[in-house]
């Protein structure tokens, strides 16, 4: 069992229940259908949201972002709204990956940050 067996269904809950500010301000639940196996997903998550576009940070190790590749239909709990949308991971150049890191994770220093760059992806969602 790891951290995350703990965590994941903690911050669902709390995402799903009046309790969502505590929360809510940085992490958001997504929730699609995966590719392949046709199984629901759904997963919390860091974000920034600029308008009706949001931004989310994956490592490319893991492998729950490679249902988004294409384009994907999602649905995300944030700020306590269930929003519709199509996500799409995105590989882009490294300076852009910084910056999107930065927005994500606001205060993480430009340093820090370029050592995440191999190891990024980054997810766009573009809510309906």
């Amino acid at each position: 069992m790891t951290i995350n067996d703990l965590y994941n269904p903690l911050v669902r809950f709390v995402l799903r229940s009046p309790l969502h500010p505590f929360v809510s301000k940085s992490i958001l639940l997504i929730s699609f259908t995966g590719r392949k196996s046709g199984k629901p997903y759904s997963t919390p998550i860091n974000y920034a949201m600029e308008g009706d576009t949001i931004t989310l940070i994956s490592k490319r190790s893991r492998t729950w972002w490679k249902n988004l590749q294409g384009g994907a239909p999602v649905t995300v709990i944030v700020r306590g709204q269930e929003r519709c949308g199509t996500a799409e991971a995105v590989t882009p150049d490294d300076p852009t990956i910084i910056a999107e890191l930065q927005k994500v994770y606001s205060g993480m220093p430009r340093g820090f940050a370029e050592k995440l760059v191999s190891d990024t992806v980054v997810i766009k969602i573009n809510l309906n």
